[in-house]
């Protein structure tokens, strides 16, 4: 699996299409009523087979509820936009990309395919990964497209259009990339914590590196304005987010594929190919310089946690050597020394005071060589993740070590809420300030954990760790 589609609430359900098989792709469904635990319920829309013209795969795209029944599929369809990627007998990157709809009026059961598809004909590629939302004042559908390459009369960038329908489409503008390939975009509304006012946030991913952005601006209507740009994660393994549409009281909630185009058919074979993040919130707050954005697990991750394996305060870490990073002798006089947090699925939620240390941190997946180790180094304000000797796959090279600027809090301290999976850490740092999201492969003994602190003495203020899992 790869990017998520049509990420879309209704009745209290969630619903998750998302890009599935090798090739040609399709879209497959699955919902959840906890953002937990999933269901099911296979391919929805597949792909055309080549035949005597070219096949269509559908590429990713966005869904709305159409409550008015503006499209006439039936009041409160749920209705996808799609590329149709057209290919020969293999897979064709410069294949034409236009843009397509299905619909679906009971919950995603049956999705049917838009008979007059295309609903925007196309005679060129790289466009592709519509999302429509609805657009308030106007009372009508706004739609983002990404123009990956630029095309005659048209610069590379997100295109904005406008329906009244969901079928016919006019072109409003370009929010231009300067030449840099973008795709899978988003455009949501959310308001600024602390204040009367909302802001407009283009997401997109960025090709060149493989990376998230968010762009903070203003929208209206025609033409989107960016005040500011930040990286959305700073790990190696978070690419083409989508926000959930039609969610109660605007969560501003998303979701992204977790996993990086320049290895994603490489990694090691555990009965999948691809996954997803955590579920996460963006807000906005007032800050000094404009809005700041936050990111969090979503609230109902709470519900995950099974036994609390250790909560401690006030304990010193000191220096350790060097030569035992990466070994179990590691923790053995450490803080986390005679508590039971240990294992392959963890929530930890930490507090640190770096105190006169150069560096300090938290290993997990730890074995007698292999560690993924998460450092703080104090004297450049730097967060980093280090999976060189985290198992097989990935080593010293260019995927091997991901960082961060992370400015301490205002009392000093770093805060780390880190979740550990079977092949992955997701951190979210100082209070949602910052993230890192990197994909492991460490070998299955491979579950201890510990702290550690170099260059001088450290404070853990407040640990508290829980298991996430009731398999033994």
């Amino acid at each position: 699996m790869n990017d998520p589609n049509g990420l879309v609430y209704k009745n209290g359900t969630y619903h998750l299409f998302y890009q599935a098989g090798e090739w040609p792709r399709r879209w497959d469904h699955a919902t959840s009523t906890d953002l937990i635990n999933w269901t099911e319920h296979g391919t929805k829309i597949p792909a055309v087979e080549p035949g005597d013209t070219a096949g269509i795969s559908p590429f990713s795209g966005g869904a709305v509820i159409d409550e008015n029944d503006t499209a006439g599929f039936g009041e409160d369809a749920l209705v996808a936009m799609y590329t149709g990627h057209h290919y020969g007998d293999g897979f064709d990157a410069a294949g034409i990309e236009d843009q397509r709809v299905a619909y679906s009026t009971d919950n995603g059961e049956t999705v049917h395919k838009y008979e007059e598809n295309p609903v925007l004909p196309s005679d060129v590629g790289d466009w592709r990964d519509p999302r429509p939302l609805w657009y308030e004042s106007d009372g009508n559908w706004r739609m983002v497209i990404t123009r990956v390459s630029p095309a005659e009369n048209r610069p590379a960038g997100v295109e904005i259009w406008e329906s009244s329908n969901l079928k016919d489409w006019e072109y409003l503008s370009t929010y231009e990339s300067g030449g840099e390939p973008w795709e899978t975009p988003n455009l949501e509304q959310l308001p600024v914590e602390g204040t009367d006012e909302s802001a407009w946030v283009v997401s997109m991913s960025a090709m060149d590196p493989r990376r998230v952005e968010h762009h903070i601006g203003c929208f209206d209507g025609t033409e989107f304005t960016a005040e500011k740009a930040i990286r959305a994660d700073h790990g190696f393994d978070f690419y083409a987010p989508q926000y959930w549409a039609n969610t109660p009281e605007n969560r501003g909630l998303y979701i992204a594929w977790m996993n990086n185009w320049n290895y994603a058919m490489e990694t090691p074979d555990n009965g999948w190919q691809g996954e997803m993040t955590v579920p996460r919130t963006i807000s906005l707050v007032d800050g000094d310089d404009g809005p700041e954005v936050r990111q969090h697990p979503a609230s109902e991750l709470t519900e995950i946690r099974q036994e609390q394996l250790a909560e401690l305060s006030d304990k010193q870490i000191t220096p350790s050597n060097a030569d035992q990073v990466c070994s179990q002798e590691a923790s053995a006089s450490g803080p986390l020394s005679g508590t039971d947090v240990d294992g392959r699925t963890l929530e930890i939620v930490a507090t640190i005071d770096p105190q006169d240390a150069d560096e300090v941190g938290l290993r997990v997946r730890e074995g007698d060589e292999q560690a993924s180790i998460i450092t703080y180094d104090a004297a450049n304000e730097e967060l980093r993740f280090d999976r060189t000797n985290a198992g097989e796959f990935f080593d010293e090279g260019e995927y091997g070590v991901a960082d961060a600027p992370l400015k301490p809090l205002c009392d000093g301290t770093i805060e780390l809420r880190v979740f550990v999976d079977r092949s992955s850490v997701e951190i979210f740092a100082n209070e949602g300030r910052k993230t890192m999201t990197n994909l492991v492969f460490p070998d299955w003994e491979s579950t201890g954990v510990s702290l550690f602190a170099d260059g001088g003495t450290a404070t853990l203020e407040h640990l508290i760790a829980y298991d996430l899992s009731t398999e033994s």
